[in-house]
């Protein structure tokens, strides 16, 4: 072999060297792909099932619904059913419609936000400073992920995050009294397109407004 071919060989393996040693490990990937779906996701549109379970796994309720969500910071979450709730955020409020009570509340989204997973989907606080992150690995198609809130005062101890392919595919809830809230999402949409007015939340006319003030 002459000297030509030596270097070739030689920078060949200098270059797959450098290399390996910035490609990510799969930790880092995992990582990089949940921070993604919390930064780079401007939009999605999704199907759920959500139920509740006690402290002993048993099932207490379930619902469905659907929900339509723009960073940031605007939202509607809507329970099927007759008399079901509704809750839209708008960018600035946080409405709860309860057409049962016909009573509204209303606060502003950095305080009813603050504490709930509501931080996670609607990208109003950066993951690192809200979560410490584990990643628990795949699981049937699902990439699971714990998240435990870093600060004191949330009404849950530990969120559970599972991503598959098309994005959102599961959320897992564990609150302080041992309960847990499973929600799984179908007919998940990327990016879909949705113009800011459709947050605008318009009081019912005869229900009653419990907090801010229009």
């Amino acid at each position: 072999m002459n000297l030509v071919a030596i270097r070739g060989v030689l920078l060949s393996s200098l270059c797959l060297l450098a290399t390996a040693s910035v490609a990510a490990t799969p930790e880092e990937a995992s990582l990089a792909r949940l921070a993604d779906f919390t930064t780079e996701l401007d939009s999605f549109r999704a199907n759920f099932e959500q139920t509740l379970y006690d402290a002993d796994s048993e099932p207490l309720s379930n619902s469905t619904g659907t929900v339509l969500l723009k960073r940031p910071g605007r939202l509607i979450w809507e329970y099927a059913g007759e008399g079901a709730q509704r809750i839209v955020a708008d960018g600035e409020r946080l409405w709860l419609h309860d057409r049962d009570l016909e009573q509204v509340t209303v606060n502003a989204i950095d305080e009813r936000v603050a504490g709930t997973p509501f931080v996670l989907l609607m990208g109003s606080v950066p993951l690192e400073d809200a979560y410490d992150v584990t990643v628990l690995g795949p699981s049937e198609e699902v990439e699971w992920f714990e998240l435990v809130p870093k600060g004191p005062g949330g009404d849950f101890e530990a969120l559970f995050v599972g991503l598959d392919a098309a994005g959102l595919a599961a959320l897992e809830l564990r609150d302080n009294f041992g309960q847990a809230t499973q929600i799984l999402f179908t007919e998940f949409e990327a990016d879909v397109d949705v113009d800011d007015a459709t947050f605008d939340f318009e009081v019912p006319a005869g229900t009653d407004v419990i907090g801010l003030e229009e």
